[in-house]
């Protein structure tokens, strides 16, 4: 590397491609007087080995299962039904040990909705679909309450919210192939 004209333009040599020899190429010269400031990560070392251990066991949401468990939990509710599952024939109540595969099967669908809505900003462009992302938001944070009619209660708005963010995000085109009430 050698200085030109006080130090303000420096050369370099460097090899542009296998066929063209080495030639001298400008390099400019750090300006001392604008301020650079070193990178540091947003996130610490722990949080970024958490994120990057869920992606690596995320698994994408099987919505013939979800249907059925908002056939199963909404029974009697309303028919649900989409490309695969048929409309509810009065499935009969969940059952209490499958309660925490339900709830996360239905947290699953509802951050993979969650994520295109605001993706998409539909939550600034539809308030009702912002109100249903804040009830999907809570509603994903609360833990199973133990007592088999609590869980229930809970699997029910589960259902319901996942059900109605999943019907108004394909009524606007967000998603689409989902639902088919």
């Amino acid at each position: 590397m050698r200085a030109e004209s006080g130090g303000a333009l420096m050369a370099n040599i460097a090899v542009r491609d296998e066929t063209a020899g080495p030639e001298l190429m400008a390099v400019r010269a750090k300006d001392p007087t604008v301020p650079t400031n070193p990178w540091t990560p947003s996130h610490d070392e722990d949080e970024i080995r958490r994120y990057l251990r869920a992606v690596r066991e995320w698994v994408p949401v099987d919505w013939d299962e979800v249907y059925d468990e908002l056939d199963t939990v909404l029974h009697g509710e309303q028919e649900i039904s989409h490309h695969a599952a048929g409309p509810s024939g009065g499935a009969p109540l969940p059952e209490h040990d499958d309660a925490e595969e339900r709830a996360q099967r239905f947290r699953g669908a509802l951050m993979q909705l969650m994520n295109r809505g605001l993706r998409s900003k539909a939550d600034t462009k539809h308030s009702d679909i912002a109100d249903l992302i804040e009830r999907a938001r809570n509603l994903r944070a609360e833990e199973l309450p133990g007592d088999p009619w609590q869980d229930l209660g809970l699997l029910r708005k589960l259902a319901r919210v996942t059900l109605d963010l999943a019907e108004r995000l394909d009524e606007v085109g967000i998603v689409t192939g989902l639902v088919e009430c």
